[in-house]
């Protein structure tokens, strides 16, 4: 077969029916291109389709034994029967997905091949411009925004052949641990509606979980991928920074200076490991719209079991407490890994400085372009904010005022943690920590709000503790955005009220084929974990 470039899609759109909710009451905010919810359970053919990977899926319909149409109509379908109640899809492109659908089906009947995604249909999040499709990070200033050019990640999907099927629900701006936003309101957890799922690709992680989408991509910050991932039960990738354009996203607004130096990547969300790892294939490229990505290391033949394996692990950072639900499934991550022969030994780097690389987080955050604020602001919000971040490193530095010289002290501080983790990295095949403090946690509401900077008094309760919100929901992550190596989420079993939980897996910086490697060899056993899988039943019963 030929390998031919796809024909993009038209600016035009065609306005859709608004949905409604589980109790008749429209979703919140603009059109968003949905048909009205059905409730009906779906097909033998429609359950078989959404059981499957996005590499099965693309390898079927390369194969003509699924068509493209088929595919896109199986997750359009899931879509109008659980959107209502997870509010995960914010804008369904579903004239556009299933033109192009028809369009790969017949390419494919010429003996056309467009790439390795041909016909597959994926989700972004709402902060990726998309071409003649609405984009608005959740930020109502954005509501009208329709970009002329697509983000670079979304122009190499298509070229790999993948069909851009909807946006998924974001934090404002990405600025929060939680996706709940003024435009479309909030992104609830697939396991329970009364709990978050995280943020701020919330909407990435709930689509994938309830098989709305057989693969996302979103946006890492401060865990924005790894702790949604974590609450849906799914898999996530931070890849090593700067191997995946950025460009094409928000923040930075349109029309703003980009950031001097940003920690935030993109990556997937995904049910299988080899859908990360299909994903990263994609995008893990230098494009005529961006040179300045960097290459990975070479692709090595992953292990095939975890025999022989060596690994480290820790269940408790720089003093940051975890829930015993979280330990205790670390721990069993631990002893399932050793039951099969792998090398695990509880180690942290000895020259790694927790506090310090918190406070380099907010550093670098605070100078980034779209957040700068005058001296005079910053001080204003420290007060405002006080009793809630002031004494959380990472969060209170966002707030201090921060001068060039200063910068460039974070930036040596950046690399002298990176290489300190490195040094510790290079003895192991991953480092095996908690996501965050605690399991998913009902919906919590920010006390206030400076600038779209959340503010939250209340604390979040991790066993018979008080931990201020961004502590539980951020220091672990945020680590590790500092020293820009790669990570996945990994799921991890699910606790005594049958939440997921998740554990990250930390690799070398450029290596992260060889940490997708570990993580496959991981999955059968981690899947044993899992005794319920989310869409059993929903799926079948259309519930």
């Amino acid at each position: 077969m030929k390998l031919i470039k796809p024909k993009l899609p038209s600016l035009q759109r065609t306005a859709a029916v608004v949905p409604l909710n589980s109790s008749g009451a429209t979703l919140s905010g603009p059109d968003r291109g949905i048909p009205r919810p059905d409730s009906s359970a779906p097909t033998a053919e429609e359950r078989a389709i959404l059981a499957l990977s996005a590499t099965e899926l693309a390898r079927r319909i390369a194969a003509q034994e699924l068509s493209s149409v088929q595919v896109v109509r199986a997750f359009v379908g899931q879509i109008t029967r659980h959107n209502v109640t997870y509010n995960a899809i914010v804008q369904l492109d579903l004239d556009a997905a299933l033109e192009r659908a028809k369009a790969a089906d017949e390419a494919l009947a010429r003996g056309e091949v467009w790439g390795p995604l041909h016909g597959v249909p994926v989700t972004v999040k709402d902060t990726y411009a998309t071409r003649g499709l609405r984009t608005t990070a959740g930020d109502p200033a954005l509501v009208n925004h329709i970009p002329q050019e697509d983000a670079v990640a979304v122009a190499l999907l298509r070229r790999s052949g993948a069909i851009v099927l909807a946006k998924t629900n974001a934090a404002t701006l990405a600025m929060d641990m939680q996706t709940t936003n003024a435009l479309f309101g909030t992104t609830n957890n697939p396991w329970n509606v009364n709990l978050t799922v995280g943020g701020s690709s919330g909407g990435c992680a709930a689509a994938v979980a309830t098989h709305m989408s057989p693969l996302s991509f979103g946006s890492d910050l401060a865990g924005s991928i790894r702790l949604p991932a974590a609450y849906a039960g799914i898999w996530g990738l931070r890849p090593t920074h700067g191997v995946i354009s950025f460009r094409g996203h928000i923040p930075p607004k349109p029309g703003e200076v980009d950031g001097i130096r940003s920690m935030a990547v993109l990556g997937p969300l995904a049910n299988r490991v080899e859908d990360l790892e299909l994903a990263l294939s994609v995008l893990a490229q230098r494009s005529p719209e961006d040179a300045t990505v960097t290459p990975l290391r070479e692709r090595t033949p992953a292990p095939a079991s975890v025999a022989g394996l060596r690994l480290a692990y820790m269940d408790e950072l720089g003093g940051v407490p975890v829930s015993r639900e979280v330990a205790d499934a670390l721990q069993r991550v631990v002893e399932t890994l050793r039951a099969a022969g792998a090398t695990v030994e509880k180690a942290q780097p000895k020259d790694f400085s927790y506090q310090r690389t918190w406070e380099t987080w907010g550093e670098l955050v605070a100078m980034q372009g779209g957040y700068e604020r005058s001296n005079l602001e910053r001080r204003v919000g420290r007060l405002f904010a006080q009793g809630s971040v002031a004494n959380i490193p990472h969060q209170c530095k966002i707030l201090d005022p921060i001068s060039v010289e200063g910068y460039m002290r974070a930036l040596t501080e950046q690399a002298t943690q990176t290489n300190a983790l490195e040094r510790f990295l290079a003895d192991y095949d991953g480092w095996i920590v908690p996501v965050a403090s605690l399991p998913a946690f009902p919906h919590h509401a920010p006390s206030r709000t400076f600038g779209i900077f959340n503010v939250y008094d209340n604390p979040l309760r991790v066993d018979d503790k008080a931990v201020p919100y961004y502590v539980a929901t951020q220091s672990y992550a945020t680590l590790f955005s500092v020293t820009e190596g790669p990570v996945i989420s990994i799921p991890a079993g699910l606790s005594t009220q049958g939440l997921p939980i998740g554990l990250q897996l930390v690799g070398r910086r450029y290596d992260d084929w060889r940490l997708l490697g570990v993580a496959k060899a991981m999955e059968p056993l981690l899947d044993k974990l899992r005794p319920q899988r989310w869409g059993a039943d929903q799926a079948t019963a259309g519930s």
